[in-house]
């Protein structure tokens, strides 16, 4: 390093380090209050030795022990660092339901009447049935409503049921919800009038022999929800059950088989739209009390805004409430309840009004910053806290007039509700009470222990980073068990705390890794030198095997496994088959069929193509010039290639709008969207003008949008109805606005690219029978093959994946790989030839793959990791593919802005990945003195603005310039 740069380096350094000191204990600290008590070497020591086993070595936990007895902290780890919380978010949610509304809170459901009542009992108009957001609504309670309305001599409704919902928003669910979790209880939809907890559930009984089909049955039930039933009886007493829900509908698909003596088996089922549930159910009961309706009775919504009750239910208190909502871990609850804050304190029945209620209270609590919340259960990984937060929120209850009503709702070890079967036969039986939470990756537990010697302790375990959930448990376990038997914890013998090693390039980053901005911050860092060995070739090391969430970078993982299992010159086929030759009149009888084989550069040709290869014009070229002019048939398209499912598992519900998040398929086009642009009007209250590509009958395009006065606001929006191709364009366009496009996913792409076949054929003279359809089936083995056509090599394919980090790009090549070495189209299949990449590499396999794209928050990986692909393909023949479709610093790609004036821009090869609260960099960086370096940076967790970017920045800056 020469003389200015090592100066440079050291009076930022300096500066750093001033301001580092005036701040608060870095985050990485492993601190304890007191360092040699048997309770932190007891726990040290356990935490040091499940970083040696391979199934939880990745795991990282956030710790925290205080005695609010002594009013000390006993043992801190990680404490100031951000965790992922699963459901002790209930707890903040809890504490801010006593803390505003109050223990002896109750939720009410009135009925109105929008008429007059006869003396004979007959209501001249309408039952008005409103909600306010009772989370405990059962259908017993709806019975003693219509039972009342009996007993005050309403005998005949000549009108119609109608519901109101409205003290509540119209957003059904939390933010980043996964659409998988949605056909289950614990994901219900939400509303200000719900009633079962917005599920059904279906008990299925096996058939009396294995040739009946098994018994399902439905509580409440309800025409409401529609039962599919393909599950078969089969011997034995084992069952495989799955469960479905496609999206948007109101159907269950039960599949699977039931053994001939196997229990009941149980599953609560969600819905949409449940407040018409609601009325479904509310129109039962009055039937059952014999107030008759008229057969053209309507169900509808609406708002009531004035008017008396005619009746009231009253549910139970809020202090029985969060008995089952703590006990059970019960997540409609807690979203009802959240819903509720804002409703009553902010005047808007809302997730982020809730959650500002929430916060009003974690800052009276001590809580000022550092944490994010936006659903009221802790579903959401956007969530984030810290152990010391959570240390901090349990304090403040105690000085709390409902102190003993939160203690009363939470599990007790080995008595209740999720603690029931844990810590059984232990010292910690009984003595600890807290609130457990768990999902995929995520274990926590936080509460209060009653120590040996009487003092009363709060704890906060936060664990994220999980492989195998059971170490997590266990680690849990033994510290609850530790506290209940404090202060008689005998130390083991033999334990020295381990030192933080030191590396090459400690000095230059740690500092930066350490900054105030990044206290709540995880980083998974390593960096090595590909042209050394051994101990040298470590240039710095930060928890590195830490699994966290790395966005896109785990398209390296895709890419390397394609182009090594695959090859460069790889390409996709698409193949046209019918059910004969080609005839020589020009009118074909029989089929036409085309067959995907998981192209993800099929195109139409206009502004949504982006790479050479097959586009749907070419197609019907082909077709045309063989003579074609008309076919006698159907056009059936083969996606069997690939499963059938349509997204990554744990994509969020809220982004099906967005390109980012495309529907896949065997067969698709366009990247599995349409494209469409808009620009204002020519005057203010015209339409927005906009044009669709392509031009197909395929998707419904519903333009309310309306051009305003320049210098309004601009609320414009383009979303589509789940689960269906409605796209819907609304809100207000300034005029003077250049106008711009959003690509918009569609739903089955297979009918999509059939769609715009067929459109494309019609303009090149090819027409179809009378009664012609679209079929999604499997190309017969008697079928003719006509031709096949063939994308651009696999190398183009991955360099535009890379530099545009295209999630669909991925999602096809994850599942072809799976298909060409697993022999199935899954992304599960493509997984695991990863792993078996990553195996050949000499790397560990110990991560968790789901998707292709990064996109999930169900991934989990490390540093390591990554490093062992980028180190195993650069002695690889298709390095050079590899690392030159990898976005260049200061050039190309998603780096093009980036480092542009550093000695990193053109030295960088790298992939980067960004999600809300997530951001990696991992690639390739030649530094000054020419020694090749690999590198990996994860980071997870809260941080203002760029502070995440600039510190990757920083470090990189810092390779490029080493001599």
């Amino acid at each position: 390093m020469n003389y200015l740069s090592v100066r440079r380096v050291c009076m930022w350094i300096l500066m750093l380090i001033v301001a580092w000191q005036v701040a608060a204990v870095p985050a990485y600290a492993k601190s304890s209050d007191d360092a040699e008590s048997p309770l932190s070497i007891s726990v040290e020591k356990y935490l040091s030795d499940l970083k040696k086993d391979e199934n939880s070595m990745g795991m990282y936990a956030g710790i925290a022990v205080y005695d609010l007895t002594e009013k000390t902290y006993l043992y801190r780890h990680n404490e100031k660092r951000n965790y992922i919380p699963a459901s002790n978010m209930k707890l903040f949610t809890t504490v801010a339901g006593l803390d505003k509304l109050g223990p002896a809170y109750q939720w009410k459901t009135e009925v109105y009447v929008a008429g007059t009542l006869t003396n004979g009992g007959v209501l001249q108009g309408d039952l008005i049935l409103k909600g306010y957001g009772d989370p405990s609504l059962t259908p017993a309670d709806l019975k003693d409503l219509a039972f009342a309305l009996k007993e005050k001599g309403i005998k005949h409704i000549n009108g119609n049921l109608l519901l109101d919902e409205s003290y509540f928003d119209d957003t059904r669910l939390g933010v980043s919800w996964m659409w998988d979790d949605e056909p289950y209880g614990y994901s219900a939809q939400l509303s200000a009038l719900a009633v079962h907890k917005n599920f059904v559930t279906v008990t299925m009984t096996p058939g009396k022999t294995v040739t009946t089909p098994p018994v399902l049955a439905m509580e409440p039930a309800t025409t409401y929800v529609k039962l599919t039933n393909q599950l078969k009886t089969v011997e034995g007493d084992k069952s495989n059950i799955t469960v479905e829900r496609p999206r948007g509908k109101n159907e269950a698909i039960i599949s699977g088989t039931i053994g001939l003596k196997a229990k009941p088996y149980q599953q609560d089922v969600t819905m949409e739209d449940p407040a018409l549930f609601v009325g479904e159910v509310w129109k039962q009961e009055l039937a059952a009390q014999g107030i008759k309706l008229n057969p053209n009775t309507a169900m509808k919504k609406t708002v009531v805004t004035n008017g008396v009750p005619f009746h009231t239910h009253l549910s139970k208190p809020l202090h029985e409430i969060i008995v089952e909502l703590n006990k059970e871990s019960d997540n409609f609850y807690a979203e009802m309840l959240l819903k509720t804050l804002g409703a009553t304190q902010k005047g808007k029945g809302s997730f982020e009004a809730g959650s500002e209620v929430v916060a009003d209270v974690m800052k009276r609590a001590g809580i000022e910053t550092g944490f994010t919340q936006v659903d009221g259960s802790g579903l959401s990984r956007f969530d984030l806290i810290t152990a010391e937060q959570m240390i901090t929120l349990l304090s403040f209850v105690q000085d709390q007039d409902y102190r003993d009503v939160l203690e009363q709702s939470l599990p007790i070890a080995g008595v209740d509700g999720s603690l029931k079967n844990r810590m059984k036969g232990t010292s910690a039986e009984n003595k600890i009470i807290a609130k457990t939470g768990s999902m995929g990756g995520v274990n926590s537990l936080s509460g209060y222990a009653t120590a040996k010697n009487g003092n009363k302790l709060a704890f906060s375990i936060l664990i994220n980073g999980i492989y195998k959930s059971k170490y997590a448990r266990d680690l849990q376990d033994y510290v609850a068990i530790l506290l209940a038997t404090y202060p008689e914890i005998k130390a083991p013998e033999g334990y020295d705390h381990e030192t933080e090693k030191t590396y090459k390039l400690s000095l230059l980053i740690d500092p930066i890794l350490d900054q105030p901005e990044a206290t709540g911050v995880t980083a998974g860092v390593l960096i090595r030198s590909l042209d050394a060995s051994g101990e040298d070739a470590i240039w710095y090391e930060r928890d590195p095997d830490s699994l966290l969430t790395p966005a896109s970078n785990l398209k390296l993982l895709t890419s390397a496994t394609a182009l090594t299992q695959l090859g460069t010159d790889f390409t996709f086929k698409t193949e046209l088959y019918g059910d004969a030759p080609i005839a020589k009149n020009g009118v074909q009888q029989g089929n036409l069929y085309v067959k995907g084989y998981g192209d993800p550069t099929l195109h139409t040709e206009n502004a949504l193509k982006v790479q050479e290869g097959v586009s749907i014009e070419q197609l019907a070229a082909w077709i045309k010039d063989r003579g074609i002019k008309r076919i006698n048939g159907n056009l059936i398209v083969d996606d069997s290639y690939f499963d059938q499912q349509r997204l990554g598992l744990g994509w969020a519900w809220d982004d099906e709008s967005y390109y980012y998040n495309p529907t896949l398929g065997a067969l698709a086009l366009n990247r599995g969207t349409v494209m469409v642009e808009y620009q204002p009007a020519q005057k203010p209250n015209e339409r927005v003008q906009v044009n669709l590509l392509p031009k197909t009958s395929y998707v419904n395009v519903i333009n309310d949008a309306v051009t305003v006065e320049e210098g309004k606001a601009n609320t414009f929006a383009i979303t589509r109805d789940r689960g269906t191709n409605t796209i819907r364009v609304t809100g207000n366009l300034p005029l003077g606005h250049g106008g711009n496009y959003e690509r918009v996913p569609v739903e089955e792409p297979a009918k999509y690219v059939a769609t715009v076949l067929k459109e494309a054929l019609a303009k090149q003279g090819v027409s179809f029978g009378g009664n012609s359809t679209i079929l999604v089936q499997t190309t017969p083995a008697a079928a003719v093959k006509w031709n096949e056509f063939h994308s651009s090599p696999l190398q183009e394919i991955v360099n535009y994946m890379n530099k545009k980090s295209d999630n669909f790009y991925a999602e096809m090549l994850l599942k072809t790989v799976g298909a060409v070495k697993k022999g199935e189209g899954s992304a599960d299949a493509g997984a695991a030839t990863v792993l078996d990449t990553v195996s050949a590499f000499g790397g560990r396999t110990n991560f968790d793959m789901v998707d292709g794209s990064g996109l999930t928050r169900y991934n989990l990986i490390s540093a390591r990791h990554i490093l062992s692909v980028l180190e195993g393909m650069s002695k690889k023949a298709e390095f050079r593919a590899f690392d030159e479709s990898l976005p260049i610093a200061g050039v190309d790609g998603t780096l093009k802005n980036r480092l542009k004036d550093t000695e990193a821009a053109n030295r960088l090869h790298a992939k980067s990945g960004s999600m809300t609260g997530v951001n990696s960099l991992s690639g390739y960086i030649t530094t000054k003195s020419g020694e090749r370096l690999a590198l990996s940076i994860i980071l997870n967790g809260y941080a203002e603005d760029r502070v995440l970017t600039d510190i990757q920045d920083q470090i990189v800056t810092i390779l490029a310039e080493y001599e």
